[in-house]
């Protein structure tokens, strides 16, 4: 092979390299808003008082999906646990508005992590009303093409 045939190789070669880069950082992005998206979902679900239709849209449907709550004493796993346990709260629960800050989010292949502060306000069905001020990791796992939640763990923030 000649110089020139070496160049002309070479700068293919880098091409190649570039276009595989600029659609690696293309797909990134879209993972990065996918999630984005999913989170928001959570969210807006969260706010949904109903029978828990709203969380099934959100969440995976496998057996290993957890959550701990502000004052859960042990991890609800599976998702068939998940959806008894969101009835089981909204029946409990009139209004929920909570929001999240300080997003910090993580995309690595199939799986996301993302970790902020909830901040809000609870009202129950007795009347007592409550204030969210938690710190949250959320987990999301790409399924069929689609961002779901697949752990939610919330602490308040120490006083």
């Amino acid at each position: 092979m000649n110089r020139h045939n070496n160049l002309s190789l070479c700068a293919i070669m880098l091409s190649g390299l570039a276009l595989l880069s600029g659609n690696a950082i293309a797909q990134q992005a879209a993972d990065l808003e996918g999630v984005k998206a999913a989170s928001r979902a959570f969210y807006a679900a969260l706010a949904v008082i109903d029978d828990g239709e709203a969380m099934e849209s959100v969440w995976a449907h496998t057996p290993y999906v957890t959550y701990v709550g502000p004052r859960s004493r042990s991890i609800t796993v599976g998702w068939d646990a998940q959806k008894k346990h969101w009835v089981e709260v909204n029946k409990r629960t009139s209004q929920r508005n909570v929001t999240l800050s300080d997003q910090q989010i993580h995309v690595n292949g199939n799986l996301a992590w993302e970790m902020g502060q909830e901040s809000g306000t609870v009202k129950f069905t007795d009347g007592r009303e409550g204030t969210v001020d938690y710190l949250v990791t959320n987990v999301y796992e790409r399924i069929d093409g689609r961002w779901l939640t697949v752990s939610h763990h919330v602490q308040p923030k120490p006083k």
